[in-house]
C-alpha cells in the first residue's frame, strides 16, 4: 500500500511540475516554427500564455500576429499586431504586416494611412510605397499613385511592374498617349505581363490603329499561346479590321481552347455573314456554305442567350441570304421583340406622367401613346390621354373617344375611374350636342 502511494505521489509531482508548451520557448524557436509554416502551433503555444500572463512582448504580439496572417486570419491578426505596434509605433516590419492586414481585410482607408505612417519613418521604403501604390489605385486616387509610381521608376527604370501601374494611372487621368507610350516600355520589359498586353491592345484598338494591336498580341500570344483573353482580343482586332477569314480561325481556335461564350459565337457567325460578301467566293456553292456555317455558330448564340437580338438579327440575315425567307421573317421578328423589351412602355408611360405635370402636354400625348404601342395591354393609358385631350384640346371629340376606349377594354380598371370616364362621356356628348343646336 505505501509502495502505491508513493508511485502515486511521484505521478501527482510529475504532473504538476511538468513544462507547459509555453515555458521554454525562446522567440527564436517561435521564430522556427514560423519559419517551418507551423502556425497553428505558434497560435496555440503565445495564445495560452496570453491567457495565463494577460501580456506578450512585441516579439510574441508580432509573431501571434504574423501567425493569423498566414492563416488568413485578418481580423485577428490585425488585433495582435495592433497590441505589437503599442508597444513600438515606429517598428516597420509590425507596421508592414498590419498594413497588409487590413488591406487583405477589405480596410483600405486603415491600410493607406498605415503605409503613409511608415513612409513618414522611412521616405526610402519601397515595400510600402509599393503597397500603398497599389491601394490609392484601388481608392481611385490616381493622382497620387502616379506620384509614388515615378519615385519608385526613378529608383529602377527596368522594373516592369512599376511601368505598368503608372501607365493605368496616366490612362486613368486621362493622358492617353502618355499612358501608350508607358505601358509599351512596360511590354518590352516583360511580354508576359497578359493584363498589360490587353490594356495596351485595347487602346490600340479603340484608336483604330489595328496593325499596331495585331503586332502586339502576336508577340504576346508567343509566349502564351492559350490565352483565351489574348486569342479572343486578336480576333476582335481581325473583326473590327475586316479580316474575316483570319478572325474566323482565331475564333475557331479560341472555342477549341475552351472559350465558349456567347460572343464567340456571335462574331463567328457574323464574320461568316460578312465574308460571304466578299469577292473571294466566286461561286454560290461555296458562299452559301459559309452562310450555313454562320447559321450554325448563330444558333448556338441563341443557346447562349435567347435574349440577345443580335444573334436574331444576323440569324435572320444569314437566312436572307440563303433565300430561306420564313427562317428569315421568324428571325427578323424575334429581333424586334428583344429590341423592345417590357420596360420600354414603362419608361414611357413614367416620361409621359412627367410632360404631364411641367404642362408640356404635346409631348406628354407622345409618349403616352409611345408606352400603349410597346405594351398594348395597358389600358389605363387610354384615360391618360382622355384627361388631357379633355383638359387642354378644344376638339372634345378625341377625348370622348379615347374615355370610352378606355371603359370598353380595361376590364381591370377601378371603378371610379370608369365612373368618372362615364361622366365626362355624357357631360362632353351634351355639350357637343349643345353646340351643335346653336350653330
Amino acid at each position: 500500500m505505501k509502495t502505491k502511494f508513493l508511485l502515486f505521489s511521484l505521478y501527482v509531482s510529475l504532473i504538476l511540475f511538468l513544462p507547459t508548451a509555453t515555458e521554454g520557448q525562446t522567440d527564436a524557436d517561435l521564430k522556427f516554427l514560423l519559419s517551418e509554416n507551423k502556425y497553428q502551433e505558434v497560435i496555440n503555444i503565445l495564445e495560452e500564455k496570453f491567457t495565463k500572463e494577460d501580456s506578450l512582448s512585441f516579439s510574441e504580439f508580432n509573431m501571434l500576429g504574423n501567425a493569423y496572417q498566414r492563416l488568413m486570419n485578418y481580423r485577428k491578426s490585425i488585433t495582435y499586431l495592433y497590441k505589437a505596434n503599442i508597444l513600438e509605433p515606429n517598428n516597420i516590419q509590425n507596421l508592414i504586416l498590419l498594413g497588409n492586414s487590413y488591406d487583405a481585410s477589405g480596410d483600405e482607408n486603415s491600410a493607406k494611412n498605415t503605409f503613409k505612417k511608415i513612409l513618414e519613418i522611412d521616405s526610402t521604403n519601397q515595400i510600402s510605397m509599393i503597397n500603398l501604390g497599389k491601394i490609392l489605385m484601388d481608392l481611385d486616387e490616381y493622382n497620387q499613385a502616379s506620384e509614388l509610381y515615378k519615385r519608385l521608376i526613378i529608383s529602377d527604370s527596368t522594373n516592369a511592374y512599376f511601368l505598368s501601374q503608372l501607365g493605368i494611372c496616366e490612362l486613368k487621368k486621362g493622358n492617353k498617349e502618355f499612358a501608350k507610350k508607358i505601358l509599351t516600355e512596360s511590354l518590352q520589359l516583360n511580354i508576359n505581363d497578359t493584363k498589360t498586353a490587353l490594356i495596351l491592345a485595347k487602346l490600340f484598338y479603340n484608336d483604330e490603329q489595328y496593325f499596331d494591336a495585331v503586332n502586339l498580341l502576336q508577340e504576346a500570344i508567343k509566349v502564351n499561346s492559350k490565352n483565351k483573353a489574348l486569342n479572343k482580343m486578336l480576333a476582335d482586332v481581325f473583326y473590327k479590321s475586316k479580316r474575316y477569314n483570319e478572325a474566323i480561325l482565331k475564333y475557331l481556335y479560341c472555342n477549341t481552347i475552351g472559350d465558349t461564350s456567347l460572343s464567340i459565337y456571335q462574331k463567328l457567325g457574323m464574320s461568316y455573314y460578312y465574308l460571304s460578301f466578299t469577292s473571294s467566293y466566286i461561286n454560290t456553292e461555296t458562299r452559301d456554305l459559309k452562310l450555313q456555317e454562320g447559321v450554325e455558330a448563330l444558333k448556338l448564340a441563341v443557346q447562349k442567350d435567347s435574349n440577345d437580338p443580335i444573334s436574331y438579327l444576323y440569324l435572320g440575315l444569314c437566312y436572307k441570304e440563303l433565300s430561306e425567307d420564313e427562317s428569315a421573317i421568324i428571325n427578323l421578328e424575334e429581333t424586334l421583340n428583344k429590341i423592345f423589351p417590357d420596360y420600354l412602355s414603362e419608361v414611357y408611360y413614367n416620361l409621359g406622367s412627367c410632360y404631364d405635370k411641367v404642362e408640356n402636354y404635346s409631348n406628354a400625348i407622345k409618349t403616352y401613346k409611345e408606352s400603349l404601342s410597346y405594351n398594348p395591354s395597358r389600358k389605363i393609358i387610354y384615360f391618360y390621354l382622355a384627361n388631357l385631350y379633355d383638359r387642354y384640346y378644344a376638339d372634345k371629340n378625341v377625348a370622348v373617344l379615347y374615355y370610352q376606349k378606355f371603359v370598353d377594354e380595361d376590364i381591370e380598371a377601378d371603378e371610379n375611374l370608369v365612373g368618372y370616364s362615364l361622366n365626362r362621356i355624357n357631360a362632353l356628348s351634351q355639350e357637343a350636342e349643345f353646340w351643335k343646336g346653336k350653330n
